[in-house]
């Protein structure tokens, strides 16, 4: 093969196909948009992603059933292919096909689900499996465009779209604006959220928030939302039928919207505050002052919680930065975060059930943990981007030349095989300010997930001893563990654990004085 162009540099880095939920999981080094198709002659699925290179160390892979194999080719020079060849007796809907991203880099094909019994081929006769030839690069035009974009379409009002879902563990009841932001109040398990930042097709700035295993209230409106309040021009419900269930509320903002915090409450609902500046001064354009620097201003003066709505329990303001509190806000711009997600390369650090390897957690991990903490303003680097081998020395080494403010190593926890009831998080300091990081992390990561406390201890682990900034090392499951490997594997949970540490990371940064 020819060279490349160079902007095609970010690699597919992971796939996998779920066959108990007809599902394509895979991640990028770097955004893409992908664009999906489906071909008639021959009978495939066809998602294309521009600017990424195939790895071939990812191989293809034979499924069986309504899909019979994921094949991974180079298209061009600059886009990778994903072929899913069907089975000549799945009757795929296109209007039924899926695809949204948990983030740019992590996306999310789901297939309608096959009438065919599962694992059975019939395009094999007599049980003879022949495997398809992964050699040669399909040809095939795409016929039939299959809504690939991630967020929903642009539109001019409020608008709720709703669709048939099981039993979800939480239900959003809608949308309510109060006199210290939004309000969205949520009955049964606390929510469990996903949030990132993009613009639409008219590159108005959006605010995502993905509800994992949750559902719209019967009869919610789009009548009942906010119209214009506080800088929110648009407010965009959408309800995915997916496995779990998943909710996507997105906000579009005016050009004078400030950035917003987004607060999930163990007692239930979500806080959407504005940063760095109270409710009251962005009911309107700013007049005759410019619109601050989010993460670099003063924090809002205290303002008083508004009663609780009915049947919604009151929440407790964020410990970091909730409604009524007045943390300090340091300058997040002059701040460098070195995130070290642990082993890689030839090193798979611990094997888990089913092969499980804490390289590869660990890495999608720090991946989220970096997206969001960007998102906030704060420079990221990290010790290896993808499945690179680095030894011990040259991360600790790294962070010093980088003067980093903090250093955060991300693991995955092993024991014997035979014990599988071990489960649970663990994180590790050494000097006394390593302790005051660890403690911040471990207390937001139990806020959040739902984990055994395995507690914070000090430890001479080698990147913690080399290291003169704040340090501390997380163990963030156990890939031996009945209920920690499921979770481990999880790229839903992935993202909600880097969020997570992101959140730790920067309740740590804002409680010191600077």
């Amino acid at each position: 093969m020819g060279s490349l162009p160079a902007k095609a540099s970010a690699r597919l880095q992971a796939w996998q196909f779920d066959t108990g939920q007809n599902r394509l999981v895979f991640t990028t080094e770097s955004g893409v948009e992908p664009q999906v198709s489906l071909s008639t002659n021959p009978h495939q699925l066809v998602i294309d992603l521009p600017g990424i290179l195939s790895d071939d160390a990812l191989g293809n892979q034979f499924i069986g059933g309504a899909v019979r194999a994921v094949r991974v080719i180079q298209a061009n020079g600059s886009t990778t292919r994903m072929v899913l060849d069907l089975s000549p007796d799945y009757n795929l809907d296109p209007k039924q096909v899926k695809v949204w991203g948990l983030t740019n880099q992590q996306w999310v094909v789901q297939l309608p689900s096959s009438t065919q019994a599962p694992g059975v081929d019939k395009s094999f006769p007599n049980s003879t499996l022949t495997i398809p030839d992964f050699s040669k690069a399909s040809t095939s035009r795409p016929l039939t465009t299959v809504g690939a974009e991630p967020l929903p379409p642009l539109i001019r009002r409020n608008q709720v779209s709703l669709a048939a879902v099981r039993a979800t563990a939480t239900v959003l009841g809608g949308v309510q604006a109060t006199a210290e932001g939004f309000f969205i109040p949520t009955a049964g398990a606390a929510p469990q959220i996903q949030v990132y930042r993009t613009r639409d097709a008219n590159q108005a700035r959006q605010i995502v928030i993905d509800l994992l295993d949750a559902a719209i209230a019967p009869g919610l409106a789009a009548e009942t939302l906010p119209q214009g309040r506080y800088g929110v021009h648009r407010w965009n419900l959408t309800q995915f039928a997916t496995d779990p269930p998943a909710i996507r509320v997105t906000l579009t903002l005016d050009g004078y919207s400030p950035d917003w915090q987004i607060t999930p409450l163990a007692s239930g609902g979500i806080w959407l505050t504005p940063i760095g500046v109270a409710p009251s001064q962005i009911t309107a354009p700013p007049a005759t002052v410019a619109l601050p620097v989010i993460n670099a201003v003063a924090a809002p003066p205290p303002i008083t919680r508004p009663a609780a709505p009915p049947g919604i329990a009151t929440p407790a303001p964020s410990p970091a930065a909730g409604p009524g509190s007045t943390p300090r806000q340091p300058n997040l711009g002059q701040v460098l975060v070195m995130l070290d997600p642990g082993h890689g390369g030839v090193d798979p650090g611990a094997v888990g059930i089913g092969g499980l390897q804490e390289k590869g957690v660990v890495l999608a991990v720090a991946h989220y943990t970096a997206a969001a903490l960007q998102a906030q303003g704060v420079a990221v680097q990290m010790t290896r981007q993808g499945d690179q081998t680095v030894e011990l020395q040259p991360r600790a080494a790294q962070a010093e030349a980088a003067r980093s403010t903090v250093f955060v190593s991300i693991h995955a926890n092993a024991v014997d095989m035979q014990r599988q009831e071990v489960n649970g998080l663990e994180t590790y300091y050494y000097s006394e300010t390593g302790q005051v990081l660890a403690a911040a992390l471990q207390q937001q990561v139990l806020s959040t997930m739902a984990m055994h406390d395995r507690g914070i201890r000090q430890a001479r682990f080698f990147v913690l001893r080399h290291t003169s900034m704040p340090a501390a090392l997380i163990e963030i499951g156990f890939v031996t563990g009945a209920t920690d490997a499921p979770k481990l594997r999880d790229p839903q949970w992935q993202a909600q654990m880097g969020q997570a540490i992101a959140q730790g990371i920067l309740n740590y940064l804002r409680s010191q004085p600077r």
